[in-house]
Parts: structure tokens; sequence; C-alpha cells
């Protein structure tokens, strides 16, 4: 593997790891909120497809 290749992934997982945790947090704050887990996976489904390309 080469060094930038090995950088890009450590920087995407870098990256990944980072925006799991905040998915996370967000996640919580809706079931605290009463939301079921089911109803926030599929908010955050559509959030998801709504990016923008």
């Amino acid at each position: 593997m080469t060094t930038t290749k090995h950088s890009n992934q450590l920087l995407e997982e870098l990256v990944a790891e980072e925006i799991g945790f905040q998915i996370d947090q967000i996640a919580e704050d809706l079931q605290r909120e009463g939301w079921p887990i089911a109803m926030v996976k599929r908010f955050m489904h559509v959030a998801v497809e709504r990016l923008p390309e």
C-alpha cells in the first residue's frame, strides 16, 4: 500500500469515527425525546439520501 493510500485510509477512518460519534449523540437525543429507534434510523436514512452529490 502506498503512503498516500494509507494516509487517505487513516483519514477516512478518523472522519467516519467522528461522524459516528455525532450520529450516536443525535440518536440518543431523539430517543430521549421519545422517538423510537426505528424512526430515528429512518430519519437518518432520509437525511443521508438528501445529501448533495
